[in-house]
């Protein structure tokens, strides 16, 4: 961002100015990450109270802060009564400053994916701004669009959500010209109540695009008509597997394959009359999807095929989602242990389907699924017993219910389900057990920290991507 006093800081977000008027160029939320000169603003939330660290933020290199109380400090502030409505107001500020295209991505699977797809197509010829990590709440978004400069060509913003009216909200902050629909799935049920739910929070990303401009939605989806109702006078592309859609991919033609432990999917991209051969180092149809999705926003904004292509074949997986690591013993440990749901796991099953050699799996609990957790934890163990998995193994409450549904299930008493009482059981076990040639898919939600199964059975041999 520009330099901005703190008089203008003041100005802007309805604050009282406490000490000197210093100038900062840049904003930090947490004072373990602060640099030199910048602004610290003091968030609150159930469980902490970013007031309480002013004085820690000064000896970290902050400049400034903003509060919501009273504060003894070193360095100057600017009180107001609620400091993530006024980071907003920053943010808001900031993007209405820096007129240029800016893509928005949701979608219960796949946004961060989108989101890297895209920016790397971008990156390929302009100054791109991209939402770093998963930053795409109500507190990242606007720390995103802090960043934006004169400099930046065209921003990609990845808007997640956890009931509705979020997305509206971060679509009233970003201004997006281009919004990406990708999917709907039972992700954060608690929070709407249903698919339905889903839906309607997920479409409110067309309804907070600019009047000219253009939605991307996946041809897929059984709630395409309803988003097809808020378009209004905005423009439309499809993608999918369809020459229905405008960007489409023939799913049968698909192709993919784990060489010399690195994931590869291959396909043709079709639009209008072009036909480009499209290969990710990336694993699963779904991906494919993605990359279309992706493709489409940039051919809205006039990106050639050419330009597409090569972006697309820049990406690599990202951490802990169906990243491939050197595991113990001469396995491969697939970590896709960054979120769950039961879309993502059902797209993750389905890509070591058509790896030709032996795999097992290690669940953790999938979490915010709402009064129906049970019943979904027990039809994945439907999917798990059709599938060739040859092993089985879990760990968590809710996983309780998948273990057991599996083992009635399933015809072969050499195919039965363990559940552990611990990760460290689990561990125990994993490290005993797992051989050469063996892949191990590892998938739980973010609360479960899977990443520290990961972590031991990858750290004997080290754990960089194969």
């Amino acid at each position: 961002m520009q330099d901005m006093s703190l008089q203008q800081l003041a100005t802007t977000v309805n604050g009282h100015l406490v000490g000197e008027n210093v100038c900062f160029d840049s904003v930090s939320t947490d004072t373990r990450s602060i640099q030199q000169d910048d602004l610290f603003v003091a968030l609150q939330g159930d469980h902490f109270d970013g007031n309480h660290f002013v004085s820690q933020a000064s000896e970290n290199g902050a400049i400034a802060a903003l509060v919501s109380a009273d504060v003894v400090a070193d360095i100057p502030y600017v009180k107001v009564d609620d400091t993530l409505v006024a980071l907003t107001q920053l943010a808001k500020q900031q993007r209405e400053s820096v007129d240029i295209p800016l893509v928005a991505i949701t979608g219960s699977n796949g946004k961060t994916s989108v989101k890297e797809l895209l920016a790397s197509i971008l990156n390929v010829s302009k100054q791109v701004l991209a939402t770093e990590g998963n930053f795409n709440n109500q507190i990242g978004v606007p720390l995103t669009l802090l960043n934006l400069t004169q400099s930046h060509e065209v921003a990609v913003i990845e808007m997640g959500a956890s009931q509705a009216g979020d997305i509206a909200h971060l679509c009233d902050i970003a201004k997006p010209t281009v919004a990406i629909l990708n999917n709907v799935g039972s992700a954060h049920l608690e929070g709407f109540g249903s698919l339905q739910g889903v839906a309607s929070a997920k479409g409110e990303i067309i309804s907070g695009l600019s009047a000219t401009g253009t939605a991307i939605l996946n041809q897929q989806e059984p709630w395409l008509d309803q988003w097809l109702e808020l378009l209004a006078q905005r423009k439309l592309m499809l993608f999918g597997w369809s020459d229905e859609a405008d960007v489409w991919a023939d799913a049968d033609s698909v192709q993919m394959s784990l060489l010399k432990g690195q994931f590869k999917t291959t396909f043709v991209l079709n639009y209008q009359q072009q036909h480009i051969d499209i290969q990710l180092n990336l694993m699963g149809k779904h991906n494919v999807l993605n990359a279309l999705a992706a493709a489409s926003a940039a051919l809205s904004l006039g990106e050639p095929l050419s330009r597409i292509k090569e972006g697309l074949g820049r990406v690599t997986a990202v951490k802990g989602r169906m990243q491939a690591l050197q595991g113990i013993a001469g396995s491969i440990v697939i970590n896709d242990c960054y979120n769950a749901n039961p879309k993502s796991f059902e797209a993750a099953l389905a890509c070591l389907t058509h790896i030709k050699q032996p795999f097992w799996i290690v669940l953790g609990d999938f979490a915010e699924l709402g009064v129906n957790s049970t019943q979904i934890h027990r039809q994945m163990a439907e999917q798990i017993v059709k599938s060739n998995v040859q092993q089985f193994y879990a760990v968590g409450e809710q996983m309780q219910h998948a273990v057991e549904a599996f083992n009635a299930q399933s015809d072969s008493p050499d195919r039965q389900a363990v559940h552990f009482a611990s990760q460290e059981e689990l561990v125990a076990h994993l490290q005993k057990t797992l051989s050469s040639g063996v892949l191990v898919l590892v998938k739980g939600s973010r609360s479960q920290g899977l990443e520290k199964i990961v972590e031991k059975i990858t750290q004997l041999e080290g754990s960089a991507c194969c």
